[in-house]
Parts: C-alpha cells; sequence; structure tokens
C-alpha cells in the first residue's frame, strides 16, 4: 500500500535509496531521471518496486503508507463508515506487514533447524557428562534426538502454514482497502489517502 510518486521522490531524493536509483540510471543510460522517469520505471519493472520494499523492512520502515482518516462529526454517515473501515483495515495491515511476501521457506529451515541442533547438542552434553546412557540405553539416546528432529519438523510446518494463511489474510485486506480508496476517491471522502 505505497504512494508511488512519493515512492519515486524518495528513490530520487532520499540517500537511502541511492542503491536503486543508480541501478535505474544504469539502465536507461542516463545521468539523471526525473521523477516522472523514476515512476515510470516503478510501474514498468517491479523488481525495483521490491527493492524498495525491502530495503525497508530491512531499515524496520513501514511500506503501508495509508494515513489515518480523521472522521469528522460533519461527515455524511457513508464516509465515516468508510473512513472507519480504512482505519480499522490499516491498522490490521500494519500488523500483518511481516507476511506481506510468501513465506522464505529456507529461513524458516535454517532457524528452526539451528534450534534443533542446539536441543541435539545439549541433549548429548547432558547425556555425556552426567549419565551412562550411551552404553545402557543407546536406543533410547538416539530416540531422543528423533523425536527432537520430528518435533522441529512438525514446528516448521505449522510456522510456513501460518505464513500463508497470514500472508493470504494480508493480501484480501490490500485489496479491500483499494477499493475503499477507490469508493472514497469517487464520493470525495478522502482528501489525504496517503502519509
Amino acid at each position: 500500500m505505497l504512494d508511488l510518486k512519493k515512492v519515486a521522490k524518495q528513490i530520487k531524493e532520499d540517500g537511502l535509496y541511492t542503491f536503486i536509483y543508480n541501478e535505474m540510471k544504469e539502465i536507461t543510460g542516463k545521468g539523471e531521471l526525473s521523477e516522472e522517469e523514476v515512476l515510470h520505471l516503478l510501474t514498468k519493472e517491479p523488481k525495483f518496486l521490491q527493492d524498495y520494499k525491502t530495503l525497508n523492512t530491512q531499515s524496520e520502515i513501514s511500506n503501508i503508507q495509508i494515513a489515518y482518516q480523521e472522521i469528522y462529526d460533519d461527515d455524511p454517515p457513508e464516509c465515516k463508515k468508510l473512513k472507519q473501515k480504512i482505519n480499522e483495515y490499516r491498522e490490521e495491515l500494519i500488523r500483518l506487514e511481516p507476511f506481506e511476501n510468501k513465506p522464505d521457506n529456507m529461513l524458516y529451515a535454517l532457524w528452526i533447524g539451528s534450534a534443533v541442533i542446539f536441543l541435539i547438542f545439549v541433549i548429548h552434553n547432558l547425556v555425556v557428562l552426567y549419565t551412562f546412557w550411551y552404553e545402557k540405553y543407546p536406543a533410547a539416546v538416539y530416540a531422543s534426538y528423533i523425536v527432537v528432529i520430528i518435533l522441529g519438523y512438525l514446528y516448521y510446518r505449522k510456522r510456513i502454514q501460518q505464513h500463508y494463511l497470514n500472508h493470504t489474510k494480508f493480501k484480501n485486506i490490500e485489496e479491500k482497502v483499494k477499493l475503499l480508496i477507490e469508493t472514497g476517491k469517487k464520493t470525495k471522502c478522502l482528501k489525504k489517502i496517503y502519509i
């Protein structure tokens, strides 16, 4: 939920996005680009918009640029309802923003796999240092490793499924907000849409 005109201005003027701007200049073969040219490249090449979003996420900057809609007493009832719905959805989008993209399976596998290996290492050290289970009950020790691995895999699957559910929810709300914004523009209920 980005204001592409604002994005184009930031890419052109803000030092944080210099590498994106330089890449755009390299593609066009120009020394400098106007905001309109940057805007055109953002719509033509989705990679630049994705790079912008990724950089914002890494810098802990929100990609939800929808403004909070002030509700006034003299607003017509349909405008109040529309603004209230946009505000509700805005909060939900901000909460679900980490799930904007589909899950990175490797990232989850690495994170959960590291925890599983650490647990196996801890179990191994406890058994070696404080018991004689490797000599007396080796099957039980190795079975505990297998249990930890299975639990890690089940947790991995659960996290991926949760991410997909939240991703789907984010995309559905995003579409609803786009429709509400279009309705707000047509009915002139919204004065300021983006931050």
